[in-house]
């Protein structure tokens, strides 16, 4: 690091300051914290409050403001309360990013509860898996989610709160269910480390595991950004004064934390979309939480459509666009790109997935001059990791960026945990007070994947010397699709219990827009007469549509394998790279 870096971090964090840190044991873990940080998400809310006329979330024609967001959480838990809902009790949350789901979001942990939030997408065998192992006794559904379980509910011990749609015999619509609740917030003690979040993520495991998170991890994360933005303003800002240059143009991030006078003031105020699912960490955390401090409008979308979201960036006048990398990236190639007005964007990016050198290249010249940014983190750090903007990013295009300061590490470890250096590769790994409290009901693969602080991630790469991440290769066995973490071992899975499939490897199959897609070969007898269509077709029995393998490679052959005779899933995904490249070439 550069001595400009190192000076705005101990300026920004120094005694006194906004930002000041100090040292928070968690456990036998001294770990880096903030002095002056929430004590709990309900203050995190509390913050917006300053901006209570300003417009919070806007869905379609709908509109609501800090204030009337607010009204609305305190009726949530005001009804939780009057249920018995207890500190650390689940309350499940499974519909699109209507309003309701940042009042239910929002009123759950006001309260202490446990905002448990299932995938959207899955299909109705993972749902009812989540919902059992979770323990859930209510559950907030919209039409489709309540369609894909309504034959099951009978058997699950579950009271339904329904989302706009008509009303449904054992379901109690949302205004129903609200209709005496007071607008008044529960003032509740909630400490720091009583849990929030049940998040799901999937990894190598068959299933997709819980994540449990803690209210003081997530205010730390969200701080986190905060600060690190802080830092980066410093630091360029003591750059360009060494170099005689006017730092008038440069505006202080810390304005936007200190009140609505700010955001009064600027020709454009913080505002951005909320392009993927609240269900996903980058939804929750880096778009919808990050809001309330700063002020920033949200501007939600009912699904992901590039035209869509130029209008809205032109209409809403957003300053950032932030989501997985595939949408900034259908941005830049929309041929109605040139219709737009886009001059309030200052920044557009997203993490999730790697991003493309030339990806980045488009967002320079078409959307935002110097506004890429990308940045990349885990479900079981809050998102939180690292990340990379502006020159940083021009000059290391496969960088994911450095760790962000103040409280975050990241390096390369062996197999036993040990720091391989700078510049050498291994499984990078994270450190922060913004780490997941463990994995619901799984102390084991807690265990696994925390140590001392650290949480392994599963991705091989190399930190440099001057601390940029570069991430490789990947150790778990997951494909990831458009920002979606796909379980290769859940997909498998399925296939074997298809009745002629002998053998089988699911592997990543790169694809422009999404990044990868589901592959899968399969080796059958050969007398089989099994077509790709049929094990598609039965594959979305058992499966959500995103994980269903969208190429499918037939053998009649034994798969290769390794000397320890495990299938050798690295030669598989060679050999069917070169193949697609050599079709590619012939076409």
């Amino acid at each position: 690091m550069n001595a400009d870096y190192l000076q705005a971090i101990a300026e920004i964090t120094a005694p006194g300051e906004l930002y000041e840190t100090t040292k928070i044991k968690v456990g036998s873990i001294d770990y880096i914290g903030f002095a002056r940080a929430p004590e709990n998400l309900l203050e995190i809310f509390r913050a917006g409050l300053q901006f209570a006329e300003n417009d919070f979330y806007v869905f379609q024609n709908e509109r609501y403001t800090f204030k009337d967001t607010w009204t609305e959480a305190a009726r949530v838990a005001n009804t939780l309360l009057e249920l018995g809902i207890k500190q650390g009790d689940r309350i499940g949350i499974n519909c699109r990013n209507f309003p309701e789901w940042i009042f239910a979001f929002m009123g759950i942990t006001a309260i202490g509860g446990v905002a448990t939030a299932l995938n959207a997408w899955w299909s109705k065998e993972e749902t009812i898996l989540a919902i059992k192992d979770s323990g859930l006794e209510y559950l907030i559904v919209d039409r489709e989610r309540h369609t894909k379980i309504q034959d099951s509910i009978e058997g699950l011990n579950l009271k339904l709160i329904t989302v706009r749609m008509p009303p449904q015999v054992g379901a109690i619509p949302w205004e129903s269910w609200l209709r005496t609740a007071s607008t008044e917030m529960p003032e509740l003690d909630i400490p720091g480390h009583e849990p929030a979040t049940l998040l799901f993520t999937s990894g190598s495991t068959a299933h997709p595991k819980g994540v449990l998170s803690n209210h003081r991890a997530i205010v730390s994360a969200l701080l986190g950004w905060e600060a690190g933005a802080t830092i980066n303003w410093r630091a360029q800002q003591l750059e360009m004064e060494a170099q005689g240059l006017d730092t008038t143009d440069l505006p202080d991030p810390r304005k936007r934390f200190g009140g609505p006078e700010t955001s009064k003031k600027l020709e454009n105020p913080p505002a951005s979309i909320l392009s993927v699912p609240l269900f996903h960490v980058t939804g929750l955390f880096v778009q919808m939480l990050t809001s309330f401090r700063g002020g920033r409008k949200l501007v939600g979308m009912y699904k992901w459509d590039a035209n869509e979201a130029l209008r809205i960036i032109q209409d809403e006048k957003l300053t950032s666009f932030n989501g997985v990398p595939t949408m900034s990236w259908e941005l830049t190639q929309s041929p109605n790109l040139h219709k737009y007005d886009l001059s309030s964007l200052h920044s557009a990016g997203g993490g999730g997935a790697p991003m493309a050198p030339e990806h980045s290249k488009q967002i320079d010249e078409k959307l935002c001059k110097g506004g890429q940014l990308t940045g990349w983190g885990m479900t079981e750090t809050q998102g939180y990791g690292a990340n990379i903007s502006g020159s940083d990013f021009a000059q290391r295009p496969k960088s994911c960026g450095r760790a962000i300061p103040p409280i975050c590490k990241v390096r390369a470890v062996d197999e036993d945990g040990n720091d391989v250096g700078p510049e050498n590769e291994g499984e990078l790994s994270i450190w922060g007070i913004m780490s997941f409290s463990g994995y619901w009901k799984d102390p084991e693969a807690t265990a696994q994947a925390m140590s001392d602080g650290w949480v392994r991630s599963g991705d091989i790469g190399y930190v440099d010397e001057e601390g940029f991440v570069y991430i490789t290769d990947r150790k778990k066995d997951i494909v990831i699709r458009g920002g979606e973490n796909i379980s290769c071992q859940e997909v498998e899975s399925v296939l074997y219990e298809h009745g002629d499939i002998l053998e089988c490897a699911v592997i990543g199959i790169p694809h422009e827009r999404l990044g990868e897609v589901v592959g899968a070969v399969v080796c059958v007898a050969k007398e089989s007469v099994l077509t790709a269509a049929s094990i598609q077709e039965w594959a979305r029995n058992s499966l959500a549509s995103f994980q269903v393998p969208e190429r499918i490679w037939i053998r009649y052959e034994r798969l290769p394998r390794t000397g320890s005779e495990k299938i050798f899933k690295r030669v598989i995904r060679r050999e069917i790279l070169e193949e697609l490249a050599k079709a590619n070439r012939s076409s």
